[in-house]
């Protein structure tokens, strides 16, 4: 068989369609279909499955009430999610699926013990997490995996008493972390590695006693620290833990609060 053969066998290009046999009017009706569709957008989205409390949520903030057909480009470029005080006592892993604009989500004021590792996954542009007044006495280690644009994290008024080393490893953009009122007696020594960026750090109002050589070291953009309400009774602002935090290129002063002194303005 000679190339000329080969050549005429082939197909012509463009004719992919019209090849498969369909007739014209059948092709002229499919992307007639196409240009329908793609000017409507993504078909509607159903979240009727969801946790009933976050399904509600959701449908308040985009303002619908038909849980089986939720506008998919609304419901993707959803900014905010308020879920505090909804008594809630457990989340399942995939509840928030999908929200991948999310910036700001509120969980405060429930009945939440734990969080499933894998439940924030892909919410990488989310900036405040709120988790305040709630039951949680332990956080498991990589729950806060992927979020590095967190810039405030909110834990206050829970009942933590330990913190597994790690928790905080990815969060390189966090610029405020607030553990008041908790039950906190110890500290890993590197709990607050990779906090590079962190300005803000509460832990006040705590059954800490002592706190580990170096735990604050890399802190270097921290202005303003609380330890009161602690059982810290022979720490005071000069204490060597805190060398670590100087840093001359610090944009503001450090405010170092202990039971009965504050470091004074440097």
């Amino acid at each position: 068989m000679n190339d000329k053969d080969e050549t005429e066998k082939m197909p012509k290009a463009g004719c992919a369609v019209v090849c498969l046999g369909l007739p014209i009017g059948a092709v002229l009706m499919l992307l007639l279909v196409s240009a329908v569709r793609n000017a409507l957008g993504p078909d509607p989205i159903d979240i009727c499955d969801r946790t009933q409390q976050v399904r509600d949520a959701i449908l308040k903030a985009i303002e619908t009430d038909d849980c089986a057909a939720v506008d998919a480009d609304e419901f993707a470029n959803l900014k905010e999610l308020n879920l505090n005080n909804n008594q809630l006592m457990w989340l399942p892993t995939d509840v928030f699926d999908g929200l991948a604009s999310l910036k700001e989500l509120s969980l405060g004021g429930n009945q939440l013990t734990t969080l499933p590792v894998g439940i924030f996954d892909g919410l990488d542009r989310l900036k405040e997490l709120r988790l305040h007044s709630n039951q949680f006495t332990t956080l498991p280690a990589g729950v806060f995996d992927g979020l590095g644009n967190l810039n405030w994290l909110g834990l206050s008024s829970n009942q933590l008493t330990t913190l597994p080393e790690g928790l905080f490893d990815e969060l390189s953009n966090l610029g405020y972390l607030n553990l008041d009122s908790n039950q906190l007696k110890t500290l890993p020594t590197g709990v607050f590695d990779g906090l590079g960026n962190l300005q803000g750090l509460r832990l006040d109002n705590n059954q800490l006693a002592t706190l580990p050589d170096g735990v604050f070291d890399g802190l270097s953009y921290l202005s303003d620290l609380w330890l009161q309400n602690n059982h810290l009774v022979e720490l005071t602002v000069d204490d060597p833990l805190f060398d670590g935090l100087d840093n001359p290129n610090r944009w503001t002063t450090l405010n170092i609060m202990l039971d009965r002194q504050t470091k004074p303005p440097e």
